[in-house]
């Protein structure tokens, strides 16, 4: 299991590609182990966490808290 990731870590992130020339407003998260493969999103209501999983072998690809905007 990772590490839930923050809003702020999300805003800093870019691409794995070195010299990357990507418009990086807006963040594709998929997976390493198959880039081109489907990813799955779950929300785990208990520890407020999205979950993204590669499609193809179940491999964690992040986790991202959620907080309350209340």
């Amino acid at each position: 299991m990772m590490k839930p990731i923050s809003k702020y870590e999300l805003n800093v992130m870019g691409c794995g590609e070195p010299n990357c020339k990507h418009d990086h407003s807006v963040l594709y998260l998929h997976s390493s182990c198959h880039p081109r493969s489907a990813t799955w999103t779950r929300y785990e209501k208990i520890s407020e966490t999205l979950v993204i999983t590669c499609a193809k072998c179940d491999k964690e690809v992040v986790r991202i808290r959620l907080i309350s905007a209340m």
